[in-house]
């Protein structure tokens, strides 16, 4: 054997002797999906109580505005105002009316939708860190199974929202005038549905299951946009926050004096609830149009009683060149003002909620990363 053969196999050695190396070390560094997904879920499933409980009472709002009637006397009013006339004549309980439905989907689909976007981006698409749209095509996968799931959801929560007023309504048309001042009987307002699961059982008793996927194309195409956006954003703002606040944190550092308190943070930690809440609120701002429009369809009265005349359903089509005819394109964002607020304080909890679950999970050992 020459000189030249032995360096050959020598080095042929060595290299298939890296690549077991560098394969051994990412197998080390890269941690096993079942401890991934289990983290996941249990964030998710945080994200998801955490976000709905806090957003809820301007999430009734938002349904208001989007759905009211040009006449309707909630027209001038300010989100602020809208919710204080809420809670004066129908009572607080009236906030958190038909909140058993989201309060239980969207337990499931923030379980799913991190622990999805969490698989499809580290398996599949490989997403990065910052502005990835690779980031957006892993948050879109799981659209089609979320649209499931929030369809009814949606739809009762739709529903209870509107139960109240649509007997306000219906008294402002039976009221009398006296003088100049119309009379209405504000006695804490009901409406005709006591919980979600009567409006549900009512509905179906009446209409079959199917009536629970009133509005279901539109719903689903506005949760791909959705989440594709928002975790597209959150990755996008979360990178530059941290960069951001992490300079904060040196220019601190550099003017203290006592260089040991610069081992703790002061500010970064502020990107994750900071960036979730940005993401949140864009996402909102960008899919506007198509809840406007969800809204819209499934709200629609819907007869409890097969006795009744059931009224025409309007599609998704029918219900967007209502609402610019009537109220122009302004009318597409109806209530946006509530919903960018309650997306900015939803998110941000919703993946600071995400992110101390993943590491409780870790501290207390529950999941392992090894």
């Amino acid at each position: 054997m020459t000189t030249a053969d032995t360096s050959q196999n020598i080095k042929t050695r060595l290299t298939v002797q890296s690549r077991r190396r560098l394969q051994a070390q990412q197998t080390q560094r890269t941690p096993r999906m079942t401890f991934h997904l289990g983290e996941e879920a249990f964030g998710g499933f945080a994200a998801g109580i955490v976000g709905t409980l806090l957003g809820f009472p301007l999430d009734l709002v938002k349904t208001r505005m989007q759905t009211q009637l040009s006449c309707s006397a909630t027209k001038q009013l300010s989100t602020l105002s809208l919710l204080a006339q809420i809670l004066r004549t129908e009572g607080i309980s009236s906030v958190y009316k038909g909140v058993g439905p989201p309060l239980l989907s969207l337990s499931i689909v923030n379980t799913l939708s991190f622990t999805s976007y969490s698989y499809f981006r580290q398996n599949h698409f490989h997403g990065q860190d910052g502005w990835d749209y690779k980031n957006t095509l892993s948050g879109m996968m799981g659209a089609p199974i979320f649209g499931l799931v929030t369809t009814p959801e949606n739809f009762l929560k739709t529903q209870m929202q509107l139960d109240n007023v649509r007997r306000e309504r219906e008294n402002m048309q039976k009221s009398q005038f006296v003088g100049e001042k119309q009379i209405i009987q504000r006695n804490k307002l009901r409406g005709k549905f006591t919980s979600s699961f009567h409006c549900a059982r009512t509905l179906v008793s009446s209409h079959g299951i199917p009536v629970l996927y009133t509005g279901h194309v539109i719903n689903t195409f506005r949760e791909a946009a959705f989440v594709g956006t928002y975790f597209f954003c959150y990755e996008g703002y979360k990178a530059e926050f941290r960069q951001l606040l992490l300079g904060i944190d040196n220019l601190i550092c550099s003017s203290v004096d006592n260089t040991n308190n610069c081992k703790t943070p002061w500010f970064t930690p502020l990107a994750v609830p900071m960036a979730g809440g940005c993401a949140g609120a864009t996402a909102w701002a960008f899919t506007f149009p198509m809840d406007c429009v969800r809204a819209g369809v499934q709200g629609q009265l819907i007869p409890s009683s097969p006795s009744l005349e059931p009224a025409k359903k309007q599609g998704a089509l029918e219900i967007l060149k209502h609402l610019l005819q009537s109220k122009g394109f302004s009318g597409l964002y109806a209530g946006v003002s509530p919903s960018i607020a309650r997306a900015f304080l939803v998110s941000g909890s919703r993946f600071s909620a995400y992110e101390g679950a993943l590491w409780l999970c870790r501290w207390s050992g529950l999941t392992s990363s090894k």
